[in-house]
């Protein structure tokens, strides 16, 4: 049963990781994937793999926190075992950062259906000094497209903001 549990558990961090792919997380014998939390628990019977408290997963560069992180799988049908990423859903307090970019919010789903990712809640996008905000960010990950939804304002419109600062090296060969 041990033996069972540890194949499940290391099955769950590897498909853990394409959830994120769009974010850069792959495994690999060279770059591993580390992952800690308070709790795990596996369900067999509804596929799922649940990772709570201060959830958090490491990579290179790239790093993924949350409150709560559950993985969902579909079966596969090549081989009919229930190991195939169907969705990841990261939840409270969610914070992504690879490189120099971070991305903030309440929640983010990845589905695999779709490769599209959706963040929610106070969505917060940083690169460098570069900021944009919104309310609800989706991100498809195959075509590279995204949209950002506005924040709700006192008036009837909701509006993304953000600052942008123009390149500086860009800037200084101008300026030459």
């Amino acid at each position: 049963m041990k033996i069972r549990t540890t194949v499940w558990v290391m099955g769950v961090a590897v498909l853990l990781a394409a959830p994120v792919a769009w974010a850069q997380f792959v495994p690999t014998k060279e770059n591993p994937i580390a992952y800690a939390a308070d709790t795990f628990e596996a369900d067999e019977g509804s596929h799922t793999a649940t990772f709570t408290g201060s959830v958090e997963f490491l990579q290179d560069t790239s790093r993924l926190r949350a409150d709560k992180v559950t993985v969902t799988y579909g079966q596969n049908q090549a081989t009919g075992k229930w190991d195939v990423l169907s969705t990841a859903e990261a939840v409270g307090n969610v914070y992504y950062v690879v490189d120099d970019q971070v991305m903030t919010g309440n929640r983010a789903v990845y589905t695999k259906g779709t490769d599209t990712m959706v963040m929610t809640g106070n969505v917060v996008l940083k690169q460098g000094q570069n900021v944009m905000e919104g309310s609800r960010l989706v991100y498809n990950v195959g075509a590279k497209k995204s949209s950002m939804d506005g924040v709700p304002t006192t008036g009837s419109k909701s509006r993304v903001r953000g600052v942008f600062y123009p390149d500086q090296a860009s800037n200084q060969k101008k300026t030459q």
